[in-house]
């Protein structure tokens, strides 16, 4: 046992059975011969051929995400952009990633589907993306007649229910940087540099991603931040010239590219109650699994008779 090779070539293997893949095939030629795409190729289908599939069973902003996601994705690693139709290898593919990939590939297939660039996405973008996931959910429950408790005529434009929800999924990530990161530099001069409105690039932060920079950026863009930190913390750069577009700084280092000596990395503000306790604590109690692993291996701990004495004695 084990995938098979879908016919669509040699520059991807499908994850999907011999008898799954069958399907995924029978599919694409269903969609691929719609007599209400008279100019589409036999290899590839149109949005108007997925929608006509497709009815009402999604709505229809969901229904072009699904179908520019796909038309997105590039096999060959040459594509300047994506595809006027979707082919049977686009299309086998980007089904494989979404129903049987693992969470790398899942989220590549969904980026696809929230964003037509490959650089960074926006926290909006994400926010959208997710109504509409909600609002996608809500309208198969309700086409199949399975919906409870979101009965009733709805007012004209978004729904504020689906917004909610959206919102309480989102509440948990975590959002990179607002107007008051700044950048500053100290030596050949003393200069603070803060955002200039003209665009909301304050942080990028990646890490573990294949296809977009891993590490930290402030301010400009892809290849060209204001500063960047790389995912490795040994380099770095600064290419802003003449100045950042988002912080209005020059290039704060004498290289656009450079190697890190030193890094400090500083927190401001005071701290959390769980450090706090922390401080109280004598450094010989700071870490018990370190002291349990000294123990199972025979080693004494031959500082345990300097404890401090506690402030409060």
């Amino acid at each position: 046992m084990g995938n098979s090779r879908s016919r669509v070539g040699r520059s991807f293997c499908s994850q999907f059975l011999p008898e799954e893949q069958a399907e995924i095939d029978q599919l694409f030629d269903a969609l691929s011969s719609d007599k209400n795409s008279p100019n589409v190729s036999s290899k590839s289908f149109s949005l108007k051929a997925l929608q006509n599939h497709v009815g009402e069973a999604l709505p229809p902003e969901m229904v072009t995400r699904l179908y520019d996601g796909m038309r997105r994705v590039d096999l060959t690693g040459k594509a300047k952009g994506p595809s006027e139709n979707v082919s049977q290898e686009q299309f086998t593919a980007s089904m494989s990633h979404l129903l049987k990939g693992n969470s790398e590939e899942k989220s590549l297939m969904i980026m696809k589907m929230i964003s037509a660039t490959e650089g960074p996405v926006k926290a909006r973008e994400v926010q959208k993306f997710t109504e509409d996931l909600v609002g996608s959910v809500v309208h198969v429950l309700s086409h199949r007649q399975e919906l409870r408790g979101w009965t009733g005529k709805e007012a004209p434009g978004p729904n504020p229910r689906v917004q909610v929800l959206a919102a309480q999924l989102l509440s948990d990530m975590k959002l990179q940087g607002d107007n008051r990161c700044f950048l500053f530099s100290i030596c050949p001069s003393m200069a603070v540099y803060t955002h200039t409105g003209y665009n909301d690039h304050y942080m990028y932060l990646n890490h573990g991603q294949q296809t977009i920079p891993n590490g930290l950026g402030m301010g400009g863009q892809h290849n060209y931040f204001g500063l960047w930190v790389d995912v490795d913390f040994g380099k770095g750069h600064s290419r802003a010239k003449p100045t950042c577009t988002t912080y209005n700084s020059p290039q704060l280092s004498a290289q656009e590219n450079f190697q890190f000596d030193k890094m400090e990395v500083w927190a401001v503000g005071d701290p959390s109650e769980e450090q706090l306790a922390k401080g109280n604590k004598s450094i010989l109690d700071a870490d018990p699994e370190a002291q349990a692993l000294l123990e199972i291996s025979g080693h004494s701990r031959h500082s345990e008779g300097l404890r401090e004495v506690p402030d409060d004695e």
